[in-house]
């Protein structure tokens, strides 16, 4: 069943595009979203929505935290945000709401628009925002802190950034001796002929073997907890992480998170790009950016097409400490997103998380688009709102997904809702989200 098509800001909307399981029905009870990113149900079931904000010049609006009314209009809650809006999460009458910035911060906000900071210095400002945050376990707050960098290295690849931020570079959470590898890359800051950049240094920082960068609290590539009252007591549960899409926790209390891994290109280019869900443990370390999916990047499989068989880049590696099994592995382009754990047997059983799959940005992979059931403990998944026809609506024109980003139920575990990100443009700069085409999905049982 499918509820009516409509048509706005040049993009078409039709439920009827999007397969759902027998006896549940799909429609769209928000659209024109700009580049949402995040969605959440207060106490009174009522919907707020994070949308991302726009940082260019040309078209600068900040992120902002709106909620929806029954009439389909929005309100302003909060919107004096440096950077980024990428999560929200409710929690007991107020929003933590992560904004990507340098530096990142994970914010309370109230109804009244008043906002305080919580996390405070997280940094931010690289290739990979922060996610979350996720409100769990003994009362804590979690948050995944991207990596800068593809694999460790900052290189003309991060020159977007780094003339704005120089100074920013991957920070280990714990102390890592270094094999004394350094890459070598045109100098677009200093002016010199050649720069020499070690991992975890500065753009144009060499390292020598045996140096001992030390770990810090907050690091980069890791998930990190705190008390959401103050903020204090920050520690690193895992590290060796690098884009943290998302985290969710399952009732028993054990967290799982997204990660997406490293790609063919920078100064140290890995061919693995492969997507996977993890289970979260304490003290963990998941490889980056030596292993992946607990194998050595040194494996005949990670060279690139294009340049050499990468590296180690660390001495020495916690090898005690390496998960080297994960929940699942998707194939490069899947576009893993957002997930929650069933509170409904009208959904699932308590073991199947909802993940969004976004897709392939370039739109030149058809393996995303649609919302999955995933059983945690067997890895097993299969589709449950999906595109009729595959791919992103605006290239099928069918009106169906474009880029599902977030899937979230409401207070009462009976109604899911899907954030879709909206239209993705390719531009000169590379792919961009066409303001005002996002959509929120409510799907519901009807039997």
């Amino acid at each position: 069943m499918a509820a009516p098509e409509r048509v706005f800001a040049g993009r078409h909307v039709n439920p009827g595009a999007i397969r759902v399981p027998d006896g549940f029905v799909i429609e769209a009870v928000a659209t024109g979203l700009n580049i949402p990113s995040g969605v959440e149900f207060d106490e009174e079931n009522d919907i707020f929505i994070t949308e991302m904000g726009s940082l260019s010049a040309s078209a600068y609006q900040p992120g902002r935290v709106i909620q929806l009314r029954p009439d389909g209009s929005s309100l302003v809650v909060a919107d004096r945000f440096r950077g980024a809006l990428t999560g929200i999460t409710y929690v007991r009458g107020s929003f933590f709401v992560s904004e990507h910035a340098v530096p990142s911060t994970v914010w309370q906000v109230f109804g009244d628009g008043s906002m305080f900071p919580v996390l405070e210095d997280l940094p931010g400002g690289g290739d990979h925002p922060i996610s979350g945050p996720l409100y769990a376990n003994s009362e804590l707050v979690y948050v995944g802190v991207g990596s800068m960098t593809n694999s460790g290295v900052v290189g003309p690849d991060n020159e977007w950034w780094l003339r704005k931020h120089p100074h920013l570079h991957d920070i280990p959470a714990v102390d890592v001796t270094l094999a004394g590898r350094n890459y070598d890359s045109p100098d677009f800051l200093f002016g010199r002929e050649t720069a020499h950049t070690g991992p975890f240094k500065p753009f144009g920082a060499p390292c020598v073997e045996g140096e001992v960068v030390r770990g810090s609290i907050p690091a980069t590539g890791c998930i990190v907890r705190a008390d959401p009252r103050d903020g204090e007591g920050m520690d690193v549960i895992a590290w060796g992480l690098r884009k943290v899409t998302c985290l969710a926790a399952h009732q028993d209390g054990r967290i799982f998170c997204a990660d997406i891994g490293m790609d063919e290109w920078g100064s140290r280019p890995v061919a693995d790009g492969r997507e996977r869900i993890w289970w979260v443990l304490d003290n963990a370390w998941y490889g980056w950016p030596d292993y992946a999916g607990g194998m050595p990047v040194t494996a005949a499989h990670f060279k690139p097409r294009s340049a050499s068989q990468p590296e180690f880049l660390l001495k020495d590696h916690p090898m005690d400490n390496l998960i080297r099994e994960p929940v699942v592995t998707f194939p490069r382009g899947t576009g893993l997103a957002k997930m929650e754990f069933s509170r409904s047997r009208m959904f699932a059983d308590e073991n199947i998380a909802f993940l969004a799959l976004s897709g392939d940005h370039h739109g030149i992979s058809d393996r995303g688009f649609r919302v999955i059931a995933l059983n945690v403990n067997t890895g097993e998944t299969e589709d449950f709102a999906t595109n009729i026809d595959p791919g992103p609506a605006s290239m099928t024109r069918s009106g169906g997904f474009e880029h599902p980003i977030d899937v979230r139920f409401d207070r009462t575990g009976e109604t899911m809702h899907i954030l879709d990100l909206g239209v993705i443009e390719m531009t000169q700069s590379g792919p961009s989200v066409a303001p005002g085409t996002g959509v929120l999905w409510r799907v519901s049982w009807v039997g």
